[in-house]
């Protein structure tokens, strides 16, 4: 991985190969950025608006003032920033960041020293404000798209992810396709300005430079084809990464048993993940989760047979007429009641044989 930090932007290079993206030296599935983003807690998207904004106004004070303290002030304000942006994920694994700050920390020193691409910089037309005014753009709303990302990425796995027969990357296509079909026809029937000013903000094309290198298999030592793409911004990367998981059957999910994001590789069905599961000192929620599948399992087999067993005593009492048509249905429908009580853990198994019984 390559960090250029000569730039306005925090550009940086990231490889993909088949299965994985290379950062830093270090191999990770796809998708494993895209499920580290969703875990972001909404108090951070908050913090990063509010360090950025400020760094954006000591930074245009600094270009108007031109002043010593303008520039302590902006280069101080970008560098608060910069200390919680970089521990978002795929930033805080830049091992060689530390201490370096923001690289616009780093161009208020050189325009200090630089009197005539300061002017430039504010000069409208030039190459230089065209980059200030991108940086704006792109800095001003990093908290905004983390958010936006977030919730767009929660409501697409969320409604048409979630309840899939098949974890096949086919299915997952056909769930993206219904998805952005969804979407398309919602937004030619919506005719309120500010909704539609918000469905056009959903990112489905994202700028990158695409170039190839080759790679060898840390196992095997073949050489392989990866993929060198530069990015400007985070959110771009996260699509990437996200979508290039989608495709070889990598997907964030929410945990079944604590509720946080993790990343389903390999198109199997797991909806627990590896971390220690609340209120466990070792045990992982996928190990609680199997043991409560087992539980849940034995619960319902015991459940359903003493259900069965109840309801063969009243098919006999109804063959035989010893019961009525309307007392029949009266107690199926009670058992059913009582077999669903059981199954929501409203009663014990003693309770529920005991109800049965009397029936």
């Amino acid at each position: 991985m390559i960090y250029y930090n000569d730039h306005f932007f925090e550009r940086f290079d990231v490889l993909f190969g088949k299965k994985s993206c290379i950062v830093a030296g270090e191999e990770y599935p796809l998708g494993y950025f895209a499920a580290e983003a969703m875990e972001l807690d909404a108090a951070v998207f908050e913090e990063i608006k509010k360090l950025t904004q400020q760094a954006s106004q000591e930074f245009d004070m600094f270009l108007t003032a031109r002043t010593a303290s303008g520039a302590g002030m902006a280069i101080q304000a970008l560098d608060r920033a910069w200390e919680l942006v970089r521990q978002l994920p795929l930033y805080n694994k830049i091992p060689y960041r530390e201490g370096r700050g923001s690289s616009v920390s780093g161009i208020v020193r050189e325009l200090r020293s630089d009197e005539q691409k300061l002017d430039r910089m504010l000069t409208v037309g030039t190459p230089e404000n065209e980059l200030l005014r991108r940086w704006h753009g792109m800095y001003d709303r990093l908290a905004d798209d983390l958010k936006r990302f977030r919730y767009d990425t929660d409501d697409m796995l969320t409604d048409y992810f979630e309840e899939l027969p098949s974890r096949r990357p086919e299915a997952y296509a056909a769930a993206f396709e219904a998805c952005i079909a969804s979407f398309r026809e919602i937004y030619m029937q919506t005719e309120d300005d500010e909704d539609l000013a918000y469905m056009n903000e959903r990112r489905l094309n994202f700028p990158v430079s695409i170039s190839f290198v080759v790679e060898r298999d840390k196992k095997t030592g073949q050489p392989f084809m990866a993929e060198r793409m530069t990015f400007e911004d985070l959110i771009s990367f996260l699509y990437m990464d996200l979508y290039r998981g989608m495709a070889i059957g990598n997907v964030p999910r929410q945990c079944h048993n604590c509720g946080k994001w993790f990343l389903a590789i390999g198109a199997y069905d797991t909806v627990y993940c590896q971390r220690v599961a609340p209120g466990e000192t070792t045990r992982t929620c996928r190990q609680v989760g199997a043991h409560r599948k087992e539980r849940e399992k034995n619960g319902k087999d015991f459940a359903h047979r003493e259900y069965t067993r109840a309801y063969g005593r009243l098919k006999s009492r109804k063959l035989r007429e010893t019961i009525s048509e309307e007392k029949w249905n009266r107690q199926v429908a009670y058992i059913q009641e009582l077999k669903a009580e059981y199954l929501a853990g409203n009663m014990s198994d003693v309770e529920y044989v005991t109800k049965l019984d009397q029936v």
